[in-house]
């Protein structure tokens, strides 16, 4: 039977985030981003093992690394989101009918809810996928050296891609085997580049990735919010 297993790539540093240090931990409604985030997967029985890919140069994980024992940390950080989670993989001790969740660090308003949702739609199956939202707002394509609007697109078929993206063992690490892991911006994009499907999973709830500063006065309204339901 598959088992599931989270990757969480935490190497980055945040460049637009404007802080001194890394945006997962900052503090947000008593907690750090990264705590936010472990605890909203560590509430799942599915999920057999979560793995926190973090940097060699990084001198404030040691905390972490104490407070979750049951979270495996692994020092394979990599120059690229893609990099570190390819790294991270390579390490894991998995079946390849395992199913993989890779999630952002920064994105921890996720709830536990989209995290069943999403298990629950591709377990029965081979082929993996993301959670999304879909647009909202019009589309306009752009002429990036004019800056002018050259189509509008149809929002009925636009989706924002967020995660976690759940794969295969084998497809995702093959698939990031053959591509160039700085261009890759997602996993979702390096199986499709492998020529393989990828599953859309609507989230209902909100799952914004911490991205500027003013980013955590919302994040900690949700959570706060959560907390007192």
């Amino acid at each position: 039977m598959s088992k599931y297993h989270v990757v969480i790539p935490c190497a980055g540093i945040g460049s637009r985030f404007g802080s001194v240090i890394p945006k997962q931990y900052s503090q947000l409604a008593g907690k750090t981003v990264l705590d936010w985030t472990l605890e909203a997967f560590l509430g799942i029985s599915a999920i057999s093992s979560l793995t926190v890919i973090y940097s060699a140069t990084d001198d404030l994980i040691s905390d972490y690394i104490q407070k979750f024992p049951s979270v495996q940390f692994l020092p394979v950080g990599g120059n690229s989101r893609a990099e570190s989670v390819f790294n991270g993989l390579k390490a894991l001790d998995v079946s390849n009918e395992d199913w993989i969740l890779v999630h952002d660090a920064a994105r921890c308003c996720i709830d536990s809810r989209d995290i069943h949702s999403l298990i629950e739609a591709l377990t029965d199956g081979d082929i993996g996928g993301i959670l999304a939202t879909p647009a909202t707002d019009t589309i306009k394509k752009v002429d990036p050296a004019s800056n002018l609007v050259v189509a509008t697109i149809d929002r009925n078929l636009i989706y924002q891609a967020q995660t976690p993206q759940m794969f295969k063992y084998r497809d995702l690490i093959n698939a990031l085997s053959h591509v160039k892991l700085d261009l890759i911006t997602d996993e979702a994009s390096a199986i499709e580049l492998a020529g393989m499907a990828v599953k859309i999973v609507a989230a209902r709830y909100p799952n914004f990735k911490i991205t500027y500063a003013p980013d955590l006065e919302l994040a900690e309204f949700i959570l706060s919010r959560r907390i007192i339901n």
